[in-house]
């Protein structure tokens, strides 16, 4: 076996994870050649455009986009490369993986569970990573719980239009046109991302984008949500935003 005989990327939004997944990589699999690391998957598409590797190792819970989206970037034809997935989904998410055939590492990633990793992975067809994404669909909570002065409260995901800071506090702002008020920094609900259609247009809201009624690019960007709320959106997150759009236009 040549010293580098494995092209990768790494794809992962936390650097600290990067650094030890190369870690690894370069003391105990030499084989394997990091050509490029990645902190989003737009980021991302670009160097497997760029650099066509062989293998890519990949997070799904990054902000903007999920890994699992990366079909959406790439014809079938072009998905060559393999790929492995990396995640700290809990075991309730991990079925949906057996199921569908995909390889993954558990963060934070040991040099065992990534030696059987490579030692079996296998070019991945698109309609393994189609499966997966259905699996974990299904795997997924459609409820999200939040503790209040009133007690635990259990909102359904879909009726959630969008969160807002608010220094300490969050504020979710709901379909019916409550708003419940928890004693926790935006930060701590960016999991949401990864429960349902949310993102995060600016420091101080994450919305749902099923709940978006307009974009305008009135004072540099701001959406529409469906209980007449207009919410700016940061100049980072436009371009996020708009190719999100994009990609479901008919």
């Amino acid at each position: 076996m040549k010293s580098k005989e494995i092209r990768a990327l790494i794809v992962d939004d936390e650097p600290m994870a990067r650094m030890a997944l190369k870690g690894i990589l370069s003391r105990h699999f030499p084989q394997v050649d990091v050509l490029e690391e990645a902190k989003n998957l737009p980021e991302a598409v670009k160097h497997i455009h760029k650099h066509k590797p062989d293998l890519v190792f990949l997070d799904i819970e990054m902000p903007g986009y999920s890994g699992l989206e990366i079909l959406d970037f790439f014809p079938d034809q072009q998905v060559d490369f393999r790929i492995i997935f990396v995640t700290a989904y809990q075991d309730y998410a991990l079925k949906a993986f057996e199921l569908s055939a995909v390889d993954y590492l558990l963060k934070p990633v040991q040099q065992e569970a990534l030696e059987r990793a490579l030692q079996k992975v296998l070019p991945q067809l698109p309609a393994r990573l189609q499966t997966l994404q259905e699996n974990l669909a299904e795997s997924k909570p459609k409820k999200i719980t939040l503790q209040t002065g009133e007690g635990m409260l259990f909102i359904w995901l879909r009726d959630i239009i969008y969160l807002k800071a608010d220094g300490s506090y969050t504020h979710f702002h709901l379909e019916d046109g409550k708003k419940i008020t928890v004693s926790k920094r935006l930060q701590e609900y960016e999991r949401i991302m990864d429960m349902g259609k949310f993102m995060r247009i600016h420091r101080s809201h994450i919305i749902n984008l099923d709940q978006i009624s307009k974009i305008t690019k009135e004072d540099g960007g701001s959406v529409h949500m469906s209980n007449g709320e207009v919410l700016s959106i940061s100049n980072e997150k436009k371009q996020l935003l708009m190719h999100h759009f994009e990609r479901q236009k008919l």
